[in-house]
């Protein structure tokens, strides 16, 4: 690749970049505006209660009793845990891409 060539794709991946940051902070910001600290840590507190409850139920299948969680419960307990990770990966990369402003605590 040419020196002029490779000049007019770092500008045009730039130029990319700088359109999507834009399309997420006008898209986003009225959805999480204004962001908080508490919110973001009450988001994690939410996926961990998910994920304790997922584990529980799957150190309950090695009891020896008649109260161990159908495959069925462990699917659903599975499935809200790893949409709730996924969501709160989604609000972290937001915020590291820059598409949502932090708070200035």
């Amino acid at each position: 690749m040419s020196d002029s060539n490779l000049r007019d794709h770092q500008f045009f991946s730039q130029s990319i970049e700088l359109a999507v940051r834009a399309a997420n902070r006008e898209i986003l910001h009225p959805v999480v505006d204004p962001l908080t600290k508490n919110k973001v840590i009450a988001v994690s507190v939410e996926v961990a209660k998910r994920r304790s409850a997922y584990i529980a139920a799957t150190l309950k299948m090695g009891d020896a009793s008649d109260d161990s969680p159908s495959g069925e419960e462990l699917k659903r307990l599975r499935l809200e845990f790893e949409e709730a990770r996924d969501g709160f990966g989604a609000l972290m990369t937001a915020i590291e891409r820059d598409y949502i402003d932090v708070p200035s605590e």
